[in-house]
């Protein structure tokens, strides 16, 4: 490594070291939004649940509105896809809490 990496890595570092504090924090919120999108996608999922039992049960009575086939198609491929990027978002959330705990801990005592 030459004289000018050295000097480049060390201007890297001495920033990273000023802006600690701040990335903690960042990283703290980034990971906690992460949950919350999670938790929201499952309950996008369950609303849209609803509106295809709903919609189906409109076609099971008889109506050949195409639209409430169209109302009954959207929200079921919406509950799947919601599903499936709720739990990943959640298996997410905790694979980066697992991985940065002691850096979270150490944003909870640390002062503003």
């Amino acid at each position: 490594m030459g004289d000018e990496e050295l000097a480049h890595l060390k201007t890297l570092y001495d920033e990273l070291w000023r802006d600690a504090r701040t990335m903690i924090k960042d990283l703290n919120r980034s990971v906690t939004m992460i949950f919350l999108f999670g938790v929201v996608m499952l309950a996008m999922a369950i609303i849209e649940f609803g509106t295809a039992i709903r919609m189906y049960s409109k076609i099971a009575e008889g109506s050949t509105s195409v639209l409430n086939y169209i109302y009954f198609a959207a929200p079921s491929l919406g509950v799947v896809v919601s599903l499936a990027a709720g739990v990943m978002m959640l298996r997410y959330y905790f694979q980066l809490k697992n991985r940065y705990t002691k850096v979270i801990e150490l944003e909870k005592t640390l002062g503003d």
